[in-house]
């Protein structure tokens, strides 16, 4: 998988909330919270399922509140693309 960079998270962010809140996440710093785009843990969700179907990279119930800003969610999807990826190749 290539990596999962901002400009596939904003376009998820575009489906999911809208052009205006994907302009919002380009604006802000990569550690602000998704919450100050109005996503609420719904939307969170939303965007995990979304992850998992295109790229195919697991995210458990339980790692859904690690995806709380732009930053760890890029590092959390790029990571477990690379353990995947790692252990394809054994």
């Amino acid at each position: 998988m290539s990596p999962f960079t901002l400009e596939d998270l904003t376009a998820m962010v575009a489906e999911i909330a809208g052009a205006e809140a994907a302009r919002a996440l380009a604006e802000q710093p990569a550690d602000a919270p998704f919450t100050s785009l109005g996503f609420d843990s719904m939307a969170v969700i939303e965007l995990a399922e979304r992850i998992q179907e295109r790229y195919g990279v697991p995210i458990p119930d339980e790692a859904v509140h690690d995806l709380r800003t732009v930053r760890r969610t890029l590092d959390y999807v790029n990571g477990q693309a690379a353990v995947a990826a790692a252990d394809g190749a054994r």
